[in-house]
């Protein structure tokens, strides 16, 4: 089994995951603004419960984004810190699939279903993207991530709605009522997270620690 220390910073909620054994263990809380106070006490909490050490560990998996400047940074920046310390590579994971894959254990999808992702990036627009899931249950992109207004967005076919932007935008809220199903509580988890970086290990190596980058899609806040 490869040990894998999933982090996820790229909105409003804070989260790690380590799989012990057949047992993802995960701390999650919704705390904006506190990601730089809660995240190496939960990494630490987490090795500590399955008594590893970082060195333990086999690959860091992150939540690459897109989201947060500020929260995403922290984030990084944590799994740079680790992965360089203990000689661990990285896997990077989108955080709109994280979103997606949160869908798959909230509930049973169909398999010809397609999930659009909309999280709120502010200055009024989304961060989305549309998902479908593979022969194992995982959702794969079925498309581009982009970043643009609530109004552009307009799926076809039958399709589930994931993210806050579906209800912090009336024009989202209502594309939600046609969906087979709505799901805006759900947020990017580590868990989610180590998942995916388990479907990424099947078909590609682990990258070294200065690949941790995260994406911010749009790119003109980021030069800021």
């Amino acid at each position: 089994m490869t040990r894998i220390l999933a982090i996820e910073t790229s909105t409003e909620a804070c989260s790690v995951a380590l799989n012990a054994g057949a047992e993802v263990l995960e701390n999650f809380e919704l705390a904006p603004m506190k990601h730089a106070e809660l995240l190496l006490p939960f990494v630490r909490g987490l090795l500590a419960g399955a008594g590893w050490t970082v060195g333990d560990v086999d690959v860091i998996a992150f939540g690459r984004g897109p989201g947060s400047f500020t929260s995403l940074r922290i984030g990084i920046g944590v799994v740079q810190g680790l992965a360089w310390g203990a000689d661990r590579p990285v896997v990077p994971v989108s955080s709109l699939a994280a979103v997606a894959q949160g869908v798959v254990v909230a509930r049973a999808v169909p398999a010809t279903a397609r999930i659009l992702v909309a999280m709120d990036a502010r200055m009024g627009e989304v961060f989305h993207a549309a998902f479908r899931l593979d022969d194992d249950g995982r959702v794969v992109s079925d498309g581009n991530e982009g970043v643009s207004a609530p109004e552009s967005l307009s799926p076809p076919g039958e399709w589930l709605a994931a993210g806050n932007g579906f209800e912090r935008y009336g024009a989202l809220s209502r594309l939600a009522e046609r969906a087979s199903a709505s799901l805006p509580g759900i947020w990017p988890r580590a868990a989610a997270v180590l998942e995916l970086a388990k479907a990424w290990l099947e078909t590609n190596d682990p990258l070294n620690a200065a690949m941790a980058q995260p994406v911010y899609i749009r790119n003109d806040v980021a030069e800021k």
